[in-house]
């Protein structure tokens, strides 16, 4: 039991540091063809994030923060639209508020059912289903490619937790009872605060098929507080980061770097031609 409980102490520590100094060890999946379907690739619409918050209680209850929801919703929206345009996408609206949804009843269950295919989707690619990440939402997307008329929808899910105060109070209680275990072994152990956190999934999707494109998630690092803005702000951007530039905005920096060359070129050869002595013309005698 000695030798159990000195190996899983040592196992938590190496795990623990490992996930918070390297991260995940690949951020990303990606569809077998997305290199050649994101040549096509210029448009982009935002789906209505599905989000959600709770408090988690002493007793194993979870309470929703109802009140959380929308600030979580438009920062997050905010800020992959921000990202998109940065990397040379043009941004197309889709506006699936209560206000629409509430006039439009056919899209609300349309909305419904493509949220429902997409959870699905996200279980399958949890258990890592299908090795070479071929995962579709189907023909459900078309209602919203036809709306947005964007080449790809982004879809979003997120999901925020906070512990009450007696909650915190029972995992510091077990934490110090795990460190007291380690100490009488000669294991360090070094607790690692865990009182709220936050999951964010990422998904695109092409709007014509529905096949899913690109998908990457926060499951190696959920210590962000649903509460801060500017956590849910660092943890949108250190996703959608990896995401790569549109074909129009490589092709402008390969342009521009060879219109810097070109400008470096004749700027040294002016800089030659203003060096160089003038010939002196000999006078006759």
């Amino acid at each position: 039991m000695r030798h159990f409980i000195k190996k899983f102490c040592a196992v938590l520590l190496i795990v623990s540091f490992s996930f918070n100094v390297s991260g995940c060890v690949k951020p990303y999946l990606i569809h077998p063809e997305f290199k050649e379907r994101h040549k096509q690739i210029f448009s982009a619409a935002v789906m209505a994030p599905e989000t959600d918050a709770y408090m988690l209680m002493f007793n194993g209850d979870q309470k929703r923060m109802t009140d959380l929801v929308p600030m979580m919703e438009k920062n997050t929206i905010k800020k992959i639209q921000d990202a998109l345009k940065e990397k040379g996408y043009t941004l197309k609206e889709l506006d699936l508020t209560e206000k629409v949804l509430k006039k439009n009843p056919e899209l609300r269950t349309a909305l419904f059912d493509v949220r429902k295919v997409f959870n699905k989707s996200l279980n399958d690619i949890a258990k890592r289903k299908n090795k070479k990440f071929i995962y579709s939402i189907g023909s459900e997307v078309n209602i919203f490619a036809d709306r947005a008329d964007a080449d790809i929808l982004i879809f979003v899910k997120e999901v925020g937790i906070k512990k009450s105060a007696g909650e915190i109070a029972k995992e510091v209680a077990k934490e110090v009872m795990i460190t007291a275990a380690c100490a009488l072994l000669g294991v360090v152990h070094v607790p690692i605060p865990n009182v709220c956190s936050t999951m964010l999934t990422i998904a695109v999707v092409d709007s014509n098929d529905g096949a899913i494109l690109w998908y990457i998630d926060n499951k190696c690092n959920t210590a962000y507080d649903p509460e801060n803005e500017k956590h849910l702000t660092l943890l949108t951007k250190s996703l959608i980061r990896h995401f790569p530039d549109s074909v129009n905005k490589v092709e402008k920096r390969k342009i521009d770097l060879k219109q810097k060359a070109k400008l470096s070129e004749k700027n040294v050869l002016v800089q030659s031609t203003e060096i160089m002595p003038a010939k002196v013309t000999p006078t006759a005698m």
